[in-house]
């Protein structure tokens, strides 16, 4: 059964007021929680704009920071229109499960109405598959449709372990919303789709889209009848399909138009259906070319295929980036995802990604057998299309290719250390890479970034995210030291270690409910739904500065050696992820080619250089 996420949707400013018919809760039947969670707390409002005042602090002009503090004090005082706001917040929290899902859910992700692609969907790149013979992916595919089916198997019956912070647990309904769920695209906000019986799966190959039924009578096919099906979905997909899921990469508004006039096309209405509802999509790409591996090692090329197909005379037709799961497979040993962000964070879709290539691991490559000669056969879903959707397709191929040509991405591991190291100075790793980030910003570009990172709020109930501001007045104190060659380590070591201090609070405050941003988007909200004058707080150049991010952090473990990848949040940004492991870090630097000032190799070069000065810093041994 298919249940929808929907909403009547007003605009203010660009923000949306909306009243949801079913929370993100509500759209699926499963419940992972063995026991009530806390409610997402609304902060108070004088601690968060004290932390909002050193927040933005590095940013500004003495001058600057004096007007701030003057508009705070206002905003604060008795006749000011914070405390105001304040109370009718608390209101809506004590009337609401979460007092920001709503709005968040559908200003962050649902009425976003740029590209979802590079903008919004992260992509993973998994270690390289090794194939000893042609058949070989075929087998892989199998074990991994059948991995992804046994976990969501065990999603369903509950068997996933608790997760926990310390002795806190955290919120386990994400997990349910990962399989299953789709975006549909509608005027102004998305819809978003969950069916909680899928039984089919749907396969690109060669932009050509295809239905498979992969449980039948609660059973799932074994795995030589999937990749003999998948093998057979490759032959008869020989001829270039219409590049018809490409439109999914054009802009919200430009998409959500077109398909309306898609799904009025012959049969298209049911296949659109047959996309939403099945469980996972399977991209099984071309190879890449060799060429495109000139300039870039393979780890950053795999990061754009991830993120968009690379370009559409390879495999940007061949993707579906409204589906919330899409595994991608080819012949050249890739392995990797790209994931829709509206259900939830990076964190559970990265289990998901290390279950799959754990139970391929174990599988091996297979029997040995190349005919496949039972399968069942896939049925090959042909859209219909005419002129104007020709047109659209031809305009949405620029579209995807331009902005794919435009990102910059620089992937590697840095292998001198990892975890164990860092810990070994009784130091967090987190906050360690963090200052190791704003030392690379600082030294390319003589400023700080206005510096955010995700933390993720999974103690609360239906809760999300925060923004960790990483930029303190001790991190840039830092930065600008370990740039300055006068400087000796014993200073350099003091001033690192207050910064990873205060990174550390400022990353436990977050978590635990008690960052600036999602509090004063709140009040900001609250005002715009009251038909309220927007205060002078959100028009001072403070917020604007602290809130253009031109450093977009997010830390995503994986077991194996995978890491996920997105693109700057800003034009003149960076974005960066990291997957910290115990003797190593990999790393995912992005930025785009169309802004002179950033450069995706600078960064990446510059940050294994911090890291290494911050290493020999720590150990107070001479620089290596």
């Amino acid at each position: 059964m298919q249940k929808i996420l929907s909403s009547s949707v007003g605009v203010y400013n660009g923000i949306y007021k909306t009243t949801l018919m079913m929370l993100r809760a509500q759209i699926t039947t499963l419940n992972l929680n063995k026991q009530t969670l806390p409610k997402q707390p609304v902060p108070d409002l004088g601690e968060t704009t004290e932390r909002y005042l050193k927040s933005v602090k590095p940013f500004l002009t003495e001058n600057e920071y004096c007007k701030t503090k003057r508009i705070v004090k206002e905003f604060i005082s008795e006749d000011g229109p914070g405390c105001l706001l304040q109370s009718k917040l608390l209101e809506r929290y004590e009337k609401t499960d979460n007092w920001l899902s709503e709005w968040w859910l559908n200003s962050a992700y649902l009425g976003y109405r740029a590209p979802v692609i590079v903008n919004s969907n992260p992509g993973s790149v998994g270690p390289p598959l090794k194939f000893k013979r042609k058949e070989d992916v075929y087998l892989i595919a199998g074990h991994l449709v059948r991995a992804v089916c046994d976990y969501d198997k065990m999603i369903k019956c509950g068997n996933i372990k608790q997760e926990m912070a310390g002795n806190e647990p955290l919120d386990m309904q994400p997990y349910a919303m990962i399989l299953g769920t789709h975006r549909r695209p509608a005027p102004k906000c998305d819809q978003l789709l969950h069916t909680d019986d899928s039984k089919h799966i749907i396969i690109i190959s060669n932009n050509n889209f295809f239905k498979l039924d992969v449980i039948k009578d609660c059973s799932v096919l074994n795995e030589t009848e999937i990749a003999g099906a998948i093998k057979d979905i490759v032959c008869r997909s020989q001829e270039k399909g219409k590049a018809v899921g490409i439109l999914t990469g054009n802009d919200r508004d430009t998409w959500a138009e077109f398909h309306c006039l898609l799904k009025e096309l012959g049969c298209n209405d049911r296949i659109l259906r047959e996309i939403e509802q099945s469980l996972f999509i399977l991209c099984m790409d071309k190879q890449l070319p060799k060429e495109v591996f000139k300039e870039k090692n393979s780890a950053s090329v795999r990061a754009v295929q991830s993120l968009t197909g690379y370009n559409s005379c390879i495999n940007a037709g061949n993707r579906w980036h409204d589906k919330t799961v899409q595994f991608i497979l080819s012949a050249d040993g890739f392995f990797g995802m790209e994931y829709e962000h509206s259900p939830c964070e990076g964190g559970p879709v990265a289990v998901l990604h290390d279950y799959v290539l754990k139970y391929i691991a174990e599988q091996g490559s297979g029997t040995g057998c190349d005919t496949f000669d039972k399968f069942p056969k896939a049925e090959h879903l042909k859209f219909e299309t005419n002129a104007t959707i020709d047109c659209a397709i031809g305009s949405a191929t620029a579209a995807v290719d331009k902005l794919s040509k435009n990102l910059d991405m620089e992937c590697f591991t840095f292998d001198l250390f990892g975890k164990k190291v860092i810990k070994g100075f009784q130091l967090s790793p987190d906050s360690f890479i963090q200052m190791a980030l704003q030392a690379t910003y600082y030294k390319l570009h003589n400023k700080p970034p206005a510096h955010y990172e995700t933390a993720a709020l999974r103690r609360f109930r239906n809760a999300r995210t925060e923004c960790i501001r990483s930029t303190s007045i001790e991190s840039v104190k830092f930065a600008k030291a370990i740039t300055d060659k006068r400087c000796k380590n014993e200073e350099l070591k003091d001033m690192l270690f207050k910064a990873i201090e205060v990174h550390k609070k400022l990353a436990s405050e977050a978590t635990l409910g008690q960052g600036v941003d999602r509090h004063l988007y709140g009040l900001k909200m609250i005002a715009l739904c009251e038909s309220m004058e927007l205060p002078e707080l959100y028009k001072d150049i403070a917020y604007t500065k602290s809130t253009t991010f031109t450093l977009s952090s997010s830390q995503v473990p994986y077991k194996s050696t995978s890491f996920m990848c997105y693109g700057p949040v800003v034009p003149d940004g960076y974005g960066c992820c990291y997957n910290p492991r115990t003797d190593d870090i990999l790393f995912a630097c992005s930025s785009y080619k169309s802004c002179k000032e950033t450069s995706s190799k600078a960064f990446a070069d510059t940050l294994k250089e911090m890291l290494r000065r911050m290493r020999s810093i720590a150990s107070n041994c001479p620089d290596a």
